[in-house]
């Protein structure tokens, strides 16, 4: 018998060529896989930072309150420019470091430095009150201090938000005309 040696089967000019093409697709989809994966870390990132710097702005406003809330933080006997700082403050600028403020208010009391300055003038005598208050028989009778709270938040170490605030205060004091 003889045998036939069969012939390889002819290949196209082709072969090959949608191999080709599906390796490029998918070099294509990778590409916009990792760039849309980049771009949702950077968003997912920025947002992080949003929260946590709504939180420490969040944090230094129940400070300022807290600090508002106690009328000993605001002694109305220092001069303009008089300063009054937390307790354990190494801040050169201080006449006294009695300023006290509630520490529940805020999740880490070590990451806030706190002050309260007494601005000028000394005495405000024209007390800036509401128009009701004012036509009352007893608001002549007062003149205010003036005092500027000034609180920082800052955790930035702990990879936490920073924010800082500045508050104005008025405090009511008889007037010295009596």
């Amino acid at each position: 018998m003889k045998t036939i040696a069969k012939s390889p089967p002819r290949r196209s000019a082709n072969a090959g060529a949608v191999l080709l093409v599906a390796m490029v697709f998918m070099l294509l989809l990778a590409l916009v896989a990792g760039t849309v994966m980049q771009t949702s870390m950077l968003e997912f990132r920025m947002a992080g930072n949003d929260q946590f710097r709504e939180e420490a702005f969040q944090q230094a406003q129940a400070v300022a309150a807290s600090i508002t809330e106690d009328i000993n933080n605001f002694p109305v006997s220092g001069a303009v420019g008089y300063t009054i700082c937390q307790a354990g403050s190494a801040n050169p600028d201080c006449n006294i470091t009695t300023l006290n403020y509630d520490t529940t208010v805020v999740t880490d009391a070590d990451l806030v430095s706190a002050l309260v300055t007494r601005e000028g003038p000394l005495i405000l005598e024209t007390f800036p009150v509401r128009l009701s208050e004012s036509q009352t028989s007893s608001s002549p009778s007062f003149d205010a201090a003036v005092f500027e709270v000034q609180v920082e938040y800052n955790g930035s170490e702990e990879g936490l938000g920073n924010a800082a605030i500045v508050q104005g205060t008025a405090v009511r004091i008889a007037s010295s005309s009596q």
